[in-house]
């Protein structure tokens, strides 16, 4: 009988697994980002959109001293971190290349899945020297400017269409490019690629020896979320038919210390390690109860020392020299006729005269442990 239940209710659940999977609830898909390449590069769709339309495009977190075959290089202005990357930028920019520079939103870290803040606005005086030696040199000014006259299009309630953005329009080429944030560009030699307000602009080329300097205010055109939106993708083939004669580089790496790049590839192998060494402290600390005492400074028993010292004369062969001074001391203390030195100790340390004699006449003890009763034999005949 508990057979055929048993094999009832395995009936009725089997059942109830087979019923139409429409009937379940349906759970909304909410996009959180980007796994694997993607996850790290935010360039990865741009690099790929170039190579399939035949140019040399390549992606990189360092820079490789990069020569005439490279032609076009991406970066955010997080990479500038240090003077010397800039000079090193603007040398190479010296020899002919152009280099595209965003001021915001570049950065790698920078979630675009998320309606957290767009990315970091101005950056402040000092906070990349590299970016503030390549502005001084091109005369280019950052300000923060309003924008939200410009705002174009609806937000979305999730996903990458969540922050406010805009078109801006390039006047020669007729691309319009979606914005975002608050930086202005401003130079008195620079060439302005789209509007100006109050004497700002989104987009602003420089000339510097044989090469130039594109600078955009955000990264967002260039960016993987958006590549496919406005005309993000004419913007890169622009371009790369205007300045492409070599290979086109993105540099999408922010920070270059050793330390940052052990955070950014292996944080989780960072976490694992601190984690075990809080572990193995927590195990090998004292926490409760008295300090406990050293077993080594301990006090040990009487004889432990003489017998490690036995040890190691017999080993060398010099026992004599552990033996020789306690002989000689009871020599001097019982003067008199040494055929009788044997007789006169037995008498006065109730010890037979055989067990006298083969303490003062061993040489070539049998072990360690003989030596040790040897010389207690010695100092027994030394405190009668």
């Amino acid at each position: 009988m508990r057979i055929l239940l048993l094999i009832g209710v395995l009936c009725s659940f089997f059942l109830l697994g087979c019923q139409d999977s429409r009937q379940r609830e349906k759970e909304k898909d909410v996009p959180t980002g980007y796994t694997g390449k993607a996850r790290l590069n935010p360039y990865l769709a741009a690099e790929i959109y170039l190579k399939n339309k035949g140019w040399d495009a390549s992606s990189s977190r360092t820079w490789s001293n990069y020569g005439s075959e490279t032609s076009v290089i991406f970066m955010p202005a997080s990479y500038l971190q240090t003077k010397g990357m800039g000079i090193r930028a603007l040398d190479w920019v010296t020899e002919g290349g152009t280099l595209i520079l965003t001021v915001d939103g570049g950065a790698p870290e920078r979630n675009d899945f998320t309606t957290s803040s767009a990315g970091n606005g101005v950056p402040e005086v000092g906070q990349f020297a590299g970016m503030d030696y390549l502005f001084e040199e091109l005369e280019i000014e950052i300000t923060n400017t309003d924008w939200s006259d410009y705002f174009d299009g609806e937000l979305a309630e999730d996903g990458h269409l969540s922050r406010a953005w805009h078109l801006t329009k390039l006047d020669d080429e007729e691309l319009h490019l979606e914005m975002e944030g608050d930086v202005g560009l401003s130079s008195e030699y620079a060439l302005s690629w789209d509007f100006q307000v109050e004497g700002v602009s989104r987009m602003i080329g420089v000339g510097y020896g044989d090469g130039d300097v594109m600078v955009l205010a955000h990264a967002r055109p260039l960016r993987s979320a958006y590549l496919a939106r406005a005309d993000h993708g004419k913007f890169l083939e622009v371009i790369a038919d205007y300045y492409a004669d070599g290979d086109l580089v993105f540099l999408y790496g922010s920070g270059t210390s050793f330390f940052e790049l052990l955070w950014k590839e292996g944080h989780m192998v960072v976490i694992a390690g601190i984690v075990l060494l809080a572990f193995w402290l927590w195990m090998r600390i004292p926490r409760f109860g008295p300090v406990l005492q050293d077993a080594e400074v301990q006090p040990k028993p009487y004889g432990e020392e003489l017998k490690a010292s036995a040890r190691f004369l017999w080993r060398r062969g010099q026992i004599d020299h552990y033996l020789r001074p306690l002989r000689k001391r009871l020599e001097l203390e019982n003067e008199g006729d040494p055929e009788t030195l044997c007789e006169r100790l037995a008498e006065t340390s109730q010890s037979s005269t055989d067990e006298v004699a083969e303490v003062l006449a061993t040489h070539f003890p049998k072990d360690p442990g003989h030596i040790f009763k040897v010389v207690q034999k010695l100092q027994s005949l030394l405190k009668r």
